[in-house]
Order: structure tokens, then sequence, then C-alpha cells
């Protein structure tokens, strides 16, 4: 087989007949304009609005390329498009070779007859996805409803684009085109691996692996079939048919020969080659891929409270811990594997265990998925449908399943994929948000035929290995009832979008949170890519253009005055809204976690951005971790200590087990109960010391509490009462602190945090003055305090890489040393030297 990169340099115009341009290919339009100078920079300012003409314009890509004879001998000339974005359609000197209508749809052209010995010129004629969207629309006997957004583009509904694409409410509108991913001639004559996938049986002596390849065959025929993985291989000879087709075979495995790849945090994850061939001799086709051996389930089962919804991994349950993420760029020329590596990466550092990769966008390139195998971390993959009603057409039918079918084969293989979704908030759109339209029932028609007659059907038949979940959030297979808490999953948005206080999350009872969250501004320094700092308000015109949630500074804002006192500087108030976030979700996940077994997951919204803006993510499009990345590291941490308060409320009962809390008057912090979540494998024994310092270090209470608990276990541990505390103390004096106690060799227990509770918000908290102490070795930083310090945080300006603990509390008296993890690698000494002179120190009671 041969094969010809057609990537590289291209021409490109707008097809009104504008000049020719240099372009790059993989990439896309808006990419290519900026790099011209042809546009501004669409994340700057407020330039995305200058620049809404590009998705409503046609763009025509060209380049030339030459192939020789022997080339041209071949039995199979294909044209190999693994992305094309979106309405396009391909010409090789003048003769249309295929079109696309579909993203997300990998391609393969007969261009034998359209190739010529020497130079040859191809084309790929782009129509504007608005126009064509809007076209389709108009078409359909009625309106398809969708969700829009402040800036925003019509028509998504009815193209198979990323819909984020068209605007969303944490990203630009910018629905560009182009060949996104690459693009070559591909010539054979004998027969070729186009794909395989596997699916894996664990229940003999051994581990049999059932190997499906997709094979194209030139000419019918007997040829040789060779698997090859870890220590074993089968050879056997196949008849093969004319055309392509697929067939199977299963290596026997020796257990002894491998070990298991395991989810972050339950152990390694190594990954052995397949290696698959077919045909004979020199001209045989061999495809090579990496594959995990795992066994990966969806628990879904009656029980006391109503229906289980946890994932089990070579049988143990994981309790899943993560974010979902959104694609890592708005433009393509953006979107690198360096990109990725740090994303993944922070994940895994944070201890994060499972990503959810949302509905959305468009399914990441391989080194995302790569990368998730190699550093254990589970995808939940969506189908690329999001937040709209979709039409049911037999043509927009057959494009979803040949997407389905594509996608599943493409990345079945990955040990780390987990679980196939079918959209992200659609049924709840069929379900809630669009009852009341006069179509009602024809949209519960097109939803049927969408994700049960097509798309689920399809994704089964070409993985019965993993579970096929009906779409987030969702109650099941059985019942189109998307927002039930004792069954399925569920998207928990009561307290950012509703408005209900952090304190909201802890009379929830899910059994798996596939989204939640709280926005928060980015850093100075990323804001700064984008704006002046004149712009530097949260109530800016160019600082609310980089706020797509409506309303959603004035929310900040509002929260902000609840919790914390009212910061002066704009640093001291994006710092403050970062901690607003952190405290949100510490809230929730804790309380979740709390809760295990009966919930077992917790996935907020969202990982990352793909543009500087004010939003729900954890690291800033740069790559900056922001305080609740840090505080997700905690949150996460496989031995969680944590705090449940409970509340005096207007009739004097803990409030946390309201059972209406729209009628909720939380009251004052009456007690702090101390819990220990247990996520390892093992049982886990020791002691913890309980005290309540007041903040200029006198100790008030203190008390050793012994931790039994068996592996997966969540237990609770000691209770301190703020009517129990001194008459001389007064309540907002006092911070209460829990910590793991070092054994007989001065470790404390591996991967747990000190846990520290007040009774106060933070803005009635009688914080002290106090100075920290700071010293700079190598690639560590030893922060101590007097007094306590609250909100600790290292920032280190724009350095890549991040602290293994920052935004955190010091009691009086302590002293915490921080490493600084490099991630573009850089030496200690390098570090030291940038550190001394990028690193700043600030705590909560310098921003009043």
């Amino acid at each position: 087989m041969r094969k010809r990169s057609l990537a590289g340099e291209w021409q490109f115009r707008r097809r009104d007949g504008d000049e020719w341009r240099t372009g790059a290919v993989p990439g896309g339009v808006y990419t290519d304009l900026l790099n011209a100078g042809a546009i501004p920079d669409p994340l700057v300012e407020d330039n995305e609005l200058d620049v809404q003409w590009v998705g409503k314009s046609d763009w025509t890509y060209r380049r030339t390329f030459s192939v020789d004879e022997r080339l041209l001998d071949h039995d199979r000339l294909l044209l190999q498009c693994d992305g094309l974005d979106t309405v396009a359609t391909v010409s090789i000197n003048g003769r249309e070779v295929g079109s696309s209508v579909n993203m997300h749809v990998g391609h393969e052209f007969d261009v034998s007859d359209a190739l010529e010995p020497g130079e040859n010129e191809i084309a790929v004629a782009f129509r504007s996805p608005v126009e064509y969207g809007q076209e389709r629309a108009a078409e359909y006997p009625y309106e398809v409803p969708c969700i829009r957004y402040p800036v925003d583009q019509p028509g998504r509904p009815f193209v198979r684009k990323a819909q984020c694409h068209y605007g969303w409410d944490w990203g630009p509108c910018l629905p560009t085109m182009g060949i996104y991913r690459d693009i070559s001639i591909v010539a054979y004559s004998e027969p070729r691996v186009r794909y395989t996938k596997t699916e894996q049986d664990h229940a003999g002596e051994g581990i049999d692996l059932t190997v499906r390849a997709g094979i194209d065959a030139p000419s019918a025929g007997t040829y040789e079939l060779r698997v090859d993985v870890a220590d074993a291989a089968v050879t056997e000879s196949v008849d093969l048919d004319a055309g392509q087709q697929e067939i199977e075979t299963t290596v026997a495995v020796d257990e002894g020969s491998v070990d298991l790849w395991w989810p972050n945090g339950y152990g390694d994850q190594p990954l052995y080659d397949l290696s698959v061939r077919v045909g004979d001799g020199r001209d045989a086709h061999e495809v090579t891929d990496r594959v995990g051996f795992r066994e990966v389930d969806l628990v879904v089962e009656p029980d006391d409270v109503g229906t289980s919804f946890s994932f089990e991994v070579n049988g143990e349950p994981v309790y899943a811990k993560g974010a979902n993420t959104i694609p890592t760029a708005p433009l393509y020329g953006d979107v690198t594997e360096e990109r990725y590596e740090h994303l993944i990466r922070s994940a895994a550092d944070a201890n994060m265990n499972m990503l959810r990769v949302w509905g959305g966008g468009y399914y990441e390139k391989e080194a995302f998925y790569d990368l998730c195998d190699e550093y254990g971390l589970l995808v939940w993959q969506d189908f690329m449908f999001s937040c709209s009603l979709h039409p049911a057409d037999d043509d927009f039918l057959d494009t979803v399943e040949d997407e389905v079918r594509y996608q599943v084969r493409r990345l079945a293989n990955h040990p780390s994929l987990a679980l196939w979704c079918a959209n992200n908030e659609n049924e709840e759109a069929a379900q809630n948000w669009f009852v009341e339209h006069d179509h009602h029932e024809d949209h519960l028609d097109d939803y049927r035929r969408l994700y049960e007659e097509t798309v689920a059907p399809a994704c089964r038949e070409e993985d019965p290995s993993r579970t096929y979940w009906p779409g987030s959030p969702s109650s099941g297979p059985d019942e189109l009832e998307p927002y039930v808490f004792e069954t399925g999953d569920i998207h928990y948005w009561d307290v950012w979008h509703k408005g209900q206080p952090f304190e909201d999350y802890l009379t929830t009872n899910p059994r798996f949170v596939s989204e939640f969250g709280y926005q928060s501004f980015p850093s100075t320094d990323s804001l700064r890519t984008v704006l002046d700092e004149a712009d530097f308000n949260p109530t800016s015109p160019m600082m609310e253009h980089h706020q797509r949630n409506p309303g959603g500074n004035t929310t900040i804002l509002r929260r902000m005055a609840d919790y914390f006192r009212f910061p002066f500087d704009f640093d001291d108030f994006v710092y403050l809204s970062q901690l607003l976030q952190a405290e949100a979700m510490s809230t929730a996940i804790e309380h979740w976690r709390r809760r295990k077994p009966t919930t077992m997951g917790a996935l907020y919204w969202q990982l990352n951005d793909l543009w500087p803006v004010a939003s729900w993510a954890s690291v800033e499009y740069d790559g900056k971790w922001k305080a609740q990345q840090y505080a997700a590291r905690r949150q996460f941490a496989p031995v969680l200590l944590s705090f449940h308060p409970s509340f005096e409320g207007r009739d004097g009962v803990d409030n946390a087990q309201a059972e209406d809390p729209e009628d909720v008057d939380w009251g004052d912090v009456t007690a702090q109960t101390l819990w220990v979540t247990n996520d390892e494998t093992e049982p886990l024994s020791g002691e913890v010391g309980l005290a309540v310092h007041t903040f200029d270090g006198e100790v008030v209470h203190e008390e050793t509490v012994a931790v039994d608990v068996d592996a997966h276990e969540s237990a609770e541990l000691a209770t301190v009462d703020r009517a129990d505390l001194p008459e001389s103390v007064d309540p907002s004096e006092v911070m209460v602190r829990a910590a793991f106690e070092e054994d007989g060799d001065g470790e404390t227990v591996p991967g747990s945090y000190p846990a520290t509770a007040f009774f106060a918000d933070y803005k009635r908290l009688a914080l002290p003055e106090t100075d920290l102490d700071v010293e700079v070795d190598g690639a560590a930083v030893t922060v101590a305090a007097e007094t306590a310090a609250l909100f600790v945080e290292l920032d280190p300006g724009t350095m890549p890489g991040a602290f293994s603990d920052d935004f955190f509390h010091l009691a009086p008296g302590e002293e915490r040393t921080l490493a600084f993890d490099a991630y573009d690698g850089r030496r200690d000494a390098l570090v030291e030297a940038e550190l001394e002179d990028e690193l700043t120190v600030r705590h909560l009671r310098e921003t009043y």
C-alpha cells in the first residue's frame, strides 16, 4: 500500500473571487485568515463580532500535487479525508469526486478516474454552514428548536458540525470551515486493514481478545491473517470477497503475560501493541494499535434507594472523579498535542479518573485518547449532539449512522473509553424545554428515530462491549425522564442558574452527577492577552463580552457579597471569584463523596476553556490552574477528610435534611461533623488529629480520633459543636482543623490533605492581619505564618506547571513546603530563578 499525504501548504480564497492566499492543511479558514493578516484576532476584545462574515461566506481550498505511473497502477486509488468541516465538495482536475455534509465522518472517495500522471489539482469547495443550516431549516416541515446564545448563528440543528462553533454560553461564535484533519491519496492492490476493534472476555482461565478487522479487498481470494498482541499470536487463512467486509478472530492471552490496566489512582496503565496483518509477503498490509487489558462495567441495578449508577473496573467499584471537557481551542491551528498533554496531565495530577467528552464539540484527535490511556483517565464519550432537537429525515439519519459507525470504529480500542452516551441534554430538551411547541409530538417522534432507531443500534452493533447510555442526564433506556435523583445521572444547576446558596448542594441525594458547576474569572495574566487593563472591571462592556452566560458576572458579584468581604482591587476580585468557585465545588463534591456508595460520581463543569473568558472552567485557556483545579486535587484525593456542617435554621433543625430547599433559612452553623471517605481498594486505619484553634494560635479543643474504615467506605468520625466552645471564644475567631497524624516514620496517610471548617461565613470571620514568610529553594517554596492565613495563593505568573498544593489554609504557626512541577521539564535552577522573579503570594485577609 502507498500513501501520499496532501497536508501542508494550500491556497484558499472566498468563493466570490477574492485573491488566493496561503493556508495550511490540516487547519481552518479563521486560522488561515488570521495568519494572513486578513482578519483581527477574533479572541481579542470584541473582534469576534467583526468576523461573523467569515462563517456566512463560501470558501475554496486548492493545491497541486504530482503522482507517478506506479501509483496509478494500483487497483484502488482513494482520497482519504479524515475531517472535512463541513459542507464540502471535492474535485480533482475539475472532476467532482465526493462530498460531505458531516465534519464527524471520515471519507474515502474513489479518484481512479480523476487522477492523471504528473501534476494534478485538488479543490475543496466549502459552503457556509450558517447559510446551509438555514436552508435546511426552511425546507423542513416544522421548526426544530434549540437553545440560543448571546452571540450565535442560527441553523445548527440541521448541520452535523461542532455545535459550539455557532456560539455557546462560554464560547465565541466562530463557525469555521476547512480541512481540519489529515488528507491523503491511498493506493493499494492487495487487501487493506481499514480499522480494528477489540472485545475482551476475562471470564475464563486467560483473556480472550476478540479482534474484528474491517478489510477492503480489491480482489476476492484466500489470504493470510495474523494478529499479534503481548506474547500471543494467531495466524489463519481467510477467504475474502471483493470489497469491504469485517472479519473476526480470537486471540487467547495468558493472564500471566499481561498486567491489567487501571484508572488513575487504582493501579498502573500498561499498554500492549496490537498488530493486525492481512495478505502475503511484502505486499501484506499491517496496522498497529495499542490496547489495555481491563473490564469496564456500568452497574445499573435496583437497590433500596432506586437504581444504582456506578462504574466497575476489573471488579473494583470506581468512584468517578473528574470533569467535563470542551474543545481545547476555537481555531484549529491552536488544537495541538501540547495542549492535550497539558490538559490531560492537569486532570490526572488533580486526582481525576474520568473525563466526559461533552457532546457539543467534536470527537477529539487520537492524541487525546492516547493520553487518557496513558494517564488512566476513563472517558465518558458523548455523541456530538447538545442542547437541541434535531431533524430526522432520511438524509440526516443516514449521515448520523455513518458518523456513529466511523467514530466507534476509530475509538473502540482505547482502554480508557468507558461509556458511549447519546447526547447532552437533548432528552431534557425533548421532555421539558420545548414541550409547549405546536409540534411537540413530531419532535418526540424525531427524537426516537434519531437516538433509539439510529444511534443506539449502530453503536451497539459496532461495540457490544461497552454500555450505551441514552443521554445525559437520563434515567435510563426504559423511561424518558431525565431529572430523577434516585436513578441514572443528573445535571444539577440550581446553585448557578437558580441562585441557590452553596449549602443547597447538601440537600441533594443523586446517584451520579455528570454536570454541575460555578463560574469564576480567569487570571489577569490570561485577561491581558485579550483585553486592555482599562477594561479590568466586571461590568465593563469588553469584560461582559468575555462572559457568555447572561447575568453571569452579576451572579458572581451577588454571591461574592454573600460569602466574602468585597474587594476594591480587580486582582483581588479575580482571586475571590476563584475562591468562590472552589468553595461551591468543594461543598458539592465533598457532600457527594460522603454519600458513597449511594452516589458514585461527580464530574464538574468544566475542566478547560477555549478562550480567555469568565466561565466554569478550572484550567484557563493558556493552561494556568485556577483555584478550583487545586481544590479538585483535594476534593478528589483518594482519602478525603471533610466536614459536614449542621445549621440551626428557623426551626432549630439541620436544614441539610430539609425536604423543600426553597424554604430553607440556613441560619448559623451549629456543628461541624468530620467524615473520612476511602476510595482505596484496601481498608484504612490510623489516627486523625482534630483541633479547634483561635486564629492567633490558642488551642481550645484537641482530640485524637481513631480511623478504621473498609475499602470504598465513607464514615462519620466526630462532631465539634459550637455550643461546646469556651464562653470566652467567639465562633468567628476559630478554625476547626483535622489531619491524619504522622506514623512512626513521620509519614502522613498517603493521598490525604488536612480539612478545615469554620462556624461563620468568610466575610464574618475576624481574621488577623499577618505576614507570610516565603522562601524559594530550587523548585520548592516554603511558606509560614504566625497566625492563621486562609486561601494562601502562590502565583507563579505565566510559568507552565503547577504547585503540589495552592489556595490552602495555614493554621497558626504552620509551615508548608510546596513543590512546583514545571510541565515544560525545565531544571530546578531555572525554576528557582523564575520563581524568584515572578512569584507573588497573598491570602484572604489581604483583600480588604
